[in-house]
């Protein structure tokens, strides 16, 4: 069986899922977790010895699972998911691919985790791979620690204010076991009083203290706890099971969700349209997918400029195609003409790898011309710039080559309007000596 832990990244660093200051994969919990899996129940496969297999996604957070989410969907059987959500889904940004207003008079971090959190586990919860999965979140870190730097009294008032309580909430109502380090951290944190659960100074467990190298995470000891907790809460699912003898359901209850037809309850933070559009995918799109030999693009003219930029493989077998720029100096412009979908938004795919990528600035204008022109960054780490661009960043940290998929967030197409969408790869990056290439794989409008 496969178990499939969607797992936290940051660009241009190992992620800590993956052992980045533990000293490498071994180290890192889902190794560990796995480890103890395979020993504890062995699986077999058509009476052969096998092992439980674990793969993660490279997202950094919420939005970023909800991105990658064909590295799950496109696997062929697994059994189990684990939702990991930590310290980096408190950093979402905005709503970017929300049709609507989100709760314009504030609250709106709540919306903006919870949306992306309801549409994956919504999606989960519709998969058959062959049978319906098993979905369990698991809530790694106490975010709460921002607040915690000041008086007592305010500390116990703030204590349930951030991730944990609302991954609670949204789990419960779909009735998703929520497996959390930050329900065994509080306890140990606390034993002498809550101004010593925020004394990071002798206090190695206070919450002040937990994402730091003194007590747990990111290091070994972190990891290895981690392991635990998973291990021990799947413990007590087998030992309530083997108790009951039975299904721990009602009399009378059932799993609408393991129908044929899978049946949910109504979303609490989807609209009826992004439910329509990001769970159920039914809606219209529009673009061209520059991976299919077939080159649609071609017969519409939809590419209406290009300098520096060819199609092609660049892979040995010769199959893997897409357009693609290669120059350390920056400049190369591809110009492609679309027409507005439904809702406005413009995605881009692209190629993210460890080395020889670099990054490209994207936009929407009337006009086929390059107005950017060698696309100069303003700064190595500067997230949008020129202010009138998204940046596409093809440069990753780990070693693997990866798609990545981009909303443009600061254009939109309005249904039936015709415009250029431009991309222009930007010079090599002060920090790098190799190569400076984008590969881009599709546009889609919707």
């Amino acid at each position: 069986s496969v178990n499939s832990l969607l797992s936290s990244f940051r660009p241009n660093q190992q992620q800590v899922t993956h052992g980045r200051a533990a000293g490498g994969s071994t180290y890192a919990y889902p190794h560990l977790f796995v480890d103890w899996l395979n020993t504890r129940y062995p699986c077999a496969v058509n009476g052969t010895a096998g092992s439980h297999v674990r793969e993660m996604t490279r997202a950094r957070d919420s939005v970023g699972h909800f991105t990658f989410w064909s590295s799950v969907s496109n696997l062929d059987t697994f059994d189990l998911v684990f939702l990991e959500f930590n310290i980096n889904d408190g950093s979402v940004g905005g709503l970017s691919h929300a049709l609507e207003s989100k709760n314009p008079g504030g609250g709106r971090q709540e919306y903006v985790q919870s949306f992306y959190f309801e549409i994956l586990l919504r999606r989960l919860l519709l998969l058959k791979k062959p049978d319906p999965v098993a979905i369990v979140t698991f809530n790694v870190d106490y975010d709460g620690r921002k607040w915690a730097r000041n008086k007592a009294e305010e500390n116990r008032k703030t204590l349930f204010r951030h991730n944990e309580p609302q991954k609670l909430w949204v789990s419960s109502i779909y009735e998703i076991p929520v497996f959390s380090s930050v329900l065994w951290m509080i306890p140990l944190s606390r034993k002498k009083g809550t101004n010593w659960q925020f004394d990071s100074t002798n206090n190695i467990y206070s919450t002040s203290a937990f994402h730091s190298d003194d007590c747990c995470h990111p290091k070994r000891p972190g990891h290895l706890m981690l392991s635990l907790i998973l291990a021990y809460c799947i413990h007590q699912e087998e030992q309530t099971m083997m108790l009951q003898l039975k299904s721990d359901m009602s009399p009378g209850e059932h799993d609408f969700t393991m129908d044929a037809a899978p049946i949910l309850p109504d979303p609490l933070y989807l609209s009826p349209d992004e439910e329509e559009l990001y769970v159920k995918s039914n809606v219209e799109y529009g673009g061209y997918d520059f991976t299919d030999p077939q080159k649609q693009w071609e017969e519409n003219g939809a590419i209406v400029a290009s300098d520096g930029w060819t199609w092609g493989a660049d892979n040995e077998e010769g199959d893997k195609y897409g357009y693609i720029a290669d120059n350390v100096e920056g400049g190369p412009h591809l110009a492609i003409m679309l027409t507005g979908e439904r809702f406005g938004k413009v995605e881009v795919s692209y190629v993210q790898s460890y080395e020889n990528f670099g990054v490209a600035l994207a936009w929407i204008d009337d006009s086929n011309e390059n107005i950017h022109g060698k696309c100069i960054m303003n700064g190595e780490f500067t997230k949008q710039t020129p202010e009138v661009a998204d940046v596409l960043w093809a440069q990753g940290g780990a070693e693997v080559s990866v798609p990545m998929t981009e909303l443009l967030t600061r254009f939109s197409l309005k249904k039936g309007e015709k415009r250029v969408v431009h991309l222009c790869l930007a010079p090599r990056l002060p920090n790098r000596t190799d190569g400076n290439k984008f590969k881009l794989v599709g546009v889609r409008v919707y």
